[in-house]
């Protein structure tokens, strides 16, 4: 397998839409996908920036690595028992990057971190429960809450302005409401974001100590989503609640999904703090076969994709600086702010919107039909407060992200 330097073209689209082993959910313009998104239709000159994947080449030993899974010729019944080639390559690539031990004999696998929260919440938690969540935060946090009969308590993200020190749409944790929440009797798991999908926070080790104190004294259950965790921008750190608060009872999902774009292979790493929670996760969870090609896909990964893994940070934030700059340009009042860490930008269109005088639903329409861009809607993430706020994943060449915001530029002009 190839492990010399390769210099990644980015900049090169590559065919999601119409190439027949594509298969992308994405660039899909199936009818379900268009009534899920709010569009009559989707049409070959609708650019999809909503999904959290990649439209960026994979890396070379990655493809690699499936190509010689292939050329072995068979495709069987797979076991991680006894793959140390698997947990090596897991272990060298957090004490590499993070400086975290991680413990692979208390590690399971599972087909996806929404399916691993879904268990989760199956197994720790009871019909009526109370579990802890964040918004605006990703959805499937509250789709698993609420599909599985337990109730959502929300201890909602505080959104700074420009007008406070830490610039606008900086959001921070209300701690005392935290607090309030977790001491109420029926709550029994939090549920955290880390890196935080839509805000961009990478939680700092004083948030990350904080928190688990106030789940530790009232005894809740850290479920943590740390799936962008490698996804964390020039200048800041990662850290991971597992390894800030060691005695903390803490159910770490991570992956190599977001990181090398490879989240059609469904492969997510649960770390548990016990092997009582590990046995009762498995439990619910059920009967698991790895897939051949997952297990190939992340050993290459995490053992020789540091490469491309570098170039591909650095374009992303070359994104960021290129959105940002753009609105800054032609829509300078629409609030956007550079993440710490995802992919992921977190517009609020308020203020654009009342110059106008539209709300958010002609918001969306002219985006999403007349500009013809799928983002994802900000009611998503806040059923409350959402209304004039759209997410946008930016991993995409950069021609095309430029196109995305000159036409949505083009549709909220005045």
């Amino acid at each position: 397998m190839s492990s010399q330097h390769v210099t990644y073209d980015f900049d090169r689209p590559i065919d999601r839409r119409h190439d027949a082993y594509s298969y992308s959910q994405k660039w899909s313009c199936a009818e379900a996908l268009a009534k899920r998104l709010g569009v009559k239709e989707i049409t070959d000159n609708h650019i999809a920036l909503f999904t959290a994947d990649m439209d960026l080449r994979c890396a070379q030993p990655i493809l690699d690595a499936l190509h010689a899974t292939v050329d072995h010729g068979i495709f069987g019944y797979s076991t991680l028992d006894g793959c140390s080639a698997y947990t090596d390559a897991i272990r060298g690539w957090f004490a590499r990057h993070d400086r975290w031990d991680v413990d692979c004999d208390l590690m399971s696998l599972s087909a996806g971190t929404v399916k691993a929260l879904d268990v989760c919440v199956q197994a720790f938690t009871k019909p009526g429960d109370g579990i802890i969540i964040q918004r605006p935060v990703y959805p499937p946090f509250m789709h698993v809450v609420e599909d599985n009969d337990r109730m959502i308590l929300n201890n909602q993200l505080i959104r700074h302005t420009a007008k406070d020190p830490e610039g606008d749409l900086y959001y921070s944790i209300d701690f005392d409401n935290l607090e309030e929440l977790a001491a109420r009797p029926e709550a029994k798991m939090f549920i955290l974001c880390s890196p935080h999908n839509p805000v961009g926070r990478v939680w700092s080790v004083e948030e990350l100590e904080r928190m688990a104190q106030i789940c530790m004294k009232h005894d809740v259950l850290i479920v943590a989503d740390e799936i962008h965790g490698d996804l964390v921008c020039e200048g800041i750190t990662m850290h991971h609640m597992a390894q800030v608060a060691p005695e903390a009872r803490v159910i770490t999902c991570t992956a190599v999904n977001k990181t090398f774009n490879l989240a059609g292979l469904a492969a997510t790493n649960v770390f548990f703090s016990n092997a009582q929670d590990k046995a009762c996760f498995e439990k619910i969870r059920g009967f698991v076969e790895p897939n051949p090609f997952a297990i190939s896909a992340v050993i290459a990964a995490y053992n020789e994709g540091d490469d491309w893994y570098e170039q591909v940070k650095a374009y992303i934030e070359a994104n960021f600086d290129t959105v940002i700059a753009y609105f800054a340009d032609h829509l300078p009042d629409v609030g956007v702010r550079r993440p710490e860490g995802t992919y992921i930008l977190w517009f609020d269109f308020e203020a654009r919107c009342r110059k106008l005088g539209i709300d958010g639903a002609e918001l969306h329409r002219r985006i999403y039909d007349e500009a013809q861009v799928l983002l994802q809607d900000g009611s998503n993430f806040d059923p409350d407060g959402g209304e004039f706020f759209q997410r946008m994943c930016v991993p995409t060449p950069r021609t095309m992200l430029l196109d995305a915001c000159e036409r949505i530029a083009r549709v909220l002009a005045e």
